[in-house]
């Protein structure tokens, strides 16, 4: 049976199994009409920003990679995590405020909105190999050493279950620098816009001038150290076999020191020594921290005039692509193929899978080359060495797992009740930048 941790759908609205948010209302929840009113009121519209409570946020959390149908889905030319669908392709949950959501219950005086962005907060990076993914439980798995030749391939190191012309592709596993470059590609390739009453743009920026991009990397927080690989490892495959791959990662266990040509007169083949080498891999924590200059400093871009939401229409807060060169390198960094370059990533459209001297495509001979062409000798091992030309893999198949999580959140004060005529009345400097209708 296959154990997955990261295919689960999870959903959660308001109301639901989010826990309780105390939120203070416009007028610090006085009646409007009660004495004392428009002095509660007043004081709500001078306080400070950074004490201005978030009323509403949605969060999608994104484990990579997704299908190149997933990414160009759901982050093609526009992204709108207020959408009201509750199943987004490539979006593992959803952690929403709303009831319905992006539609409001309580009309809401906002003052400001917060694009942010996290991705995993360490990084690291192994080499291994790529092999078919098996399809029966307790298959023994071929060992994965940390480099091989065509000679070693054809010759049968992989043992009887692996056929000279199936063997594995080099790979390299990589957790978490995938999420980083796809989140700074993103607020780089998208345009934030908050668009009212249809036409009408409150906001009109580049995400990235102003997002939160929280960085785990500040002074006191970042730093390196070594994990152990193998529970990284095992989640990454998990995703991949959800995303229906062909091939899992097999990290290295063996090391190559050389060859010998004593088996057979005309045959090469390597020798190799158990490692465990590679079961740590060093760790960075932290990464990018970015906070755009629309936010001042802060993890939130006010609005200079406060808009007005009414309760039951959609608020219009949708990025649009402006980019193609940064989402082009967003899909890439977020899919299983590398879209364009496909699971096994070449040097170059026009070079071939093996070095010279001349072995394309798979191995299909197991003959020492002649002599008269010093190309990569390798002096054998055997009591007489002798020279031998190796030729050795170039394409590679790139794992990369982590978490990305893209959310908006919107700063304000619920009006309740009569609120919305009081202020109409009485303090029509709010209800002058009404927005929303």
């Amino acid at each position: 049976m296959a154990r997955n941790l990261l295919t689960k759908k999870s959903v959660k609205f308001g109301g639901e199994s989010r826990e309780k948010v105390m939120r203070v209302p416009f007028g610090l929840g006085a009646d409007p009409n009660s004495p004392g009113a428009s002095g509660a009121a007043e004081k709500c519209l001078r306080c400070g920003f950074g004490n201005v409570p978030v009323v509403e946020e949605v969060v999608w959390t994104v484990p990579l990679p997704l299908t190149a149908e997933q990414a160009q889905t759901t982050f093609g030319d526009t992204v709108n995590p207020l959408s009201g669908s509750s199943s987004v392709p490539g979006v593992a949950s959803i952690d929403s405020t709303f009831l319905i959501n992006g539609i409001l219950q309580t009309d809401i005086l906002a003052q400001g909105i917060g694009v942010h962005v996290f991705c995993e907060p360490m990084s690291f990076s192994t080499i291994g190999n790529a092999f078919t993914t098996p399809v029966t439980l307790d298959t023994t798995p071929a060992p994965s050493p940390d480099v091989f030749t065509a000679n070693d391939a054809f010759n049968g190191i992989f043992g009887a279950s692996v056929a000279p012309t199936a063997a594995p592709i080099p790979a390299v596993f990589e957790w978490g620098a995938a999420t980083w470059r796809a989140g700074w590609n993103f607020i780089n390739a998208y345009q934030f816009q908050w668009k009212t009453s249809q036409r009408e743009l409150v906001l009109n920026e580049l995400a990235a001038d102003i997002s939160y991009f929280g960085s785990f990397a500040d002074a006191e927080a970042s730093g390196t150290s070594e994990l152990p690989i193998v529970e990284f490892v095992a989640l990454l495959n998990a995703q991949y076999r959800a995303q229906e791959s062909q091939t899992i990662f097999l990290p290295v266990n063996f090391r190559r020191v050389g060859s010998v040509n004593s088996t057979s007169a005309t045959n090469n083949v390597g020798i190799f020594h158990p490692t465990r080498d590679f079961d740590l891999a060093p760790v960075t924590w932290g990464g990018l921290r970015w906070q755009g200059y629309g936010c001042r400093g802060q993890m939130y871009r006010p609005v200079e005039s406060p808009c007005f939401l009414e309760r039951g229409i959609p608020i219009g807060m949708i990025f649009i692509a402006q980019d193609a060169v940064h989402q082009a390198q967003m899909i890439e960094a977020m899919t299983i193929d590398n879209e364009p370059f496909g699971f096994n990533v070449q040097l170059d459209v026009n070079v071939a899978g093996y070095t010279e001297p001349g072995v394309t495509g798979v191995p299909t001979s197991g003959a020492i080359t002649a002599a008269g062409a010093n190309i990569m000798l390798e002096q054998t091992l055997d009591a007489t060495p002798v020279l031998v030309q190796q030729s050795v893999n170039t394409t590679r198949q790139v794992f990369k797992g982590g978490i990305f999580k893209l959310g908006i959140k919107i700063k304000g004060w619920e009006m309740p009740g009569g609120w919305k005529s009081y202020c109409q009345t009485n303090l029509p400097q709010v209800m002058r930048h009404n927005s929303a209708g």
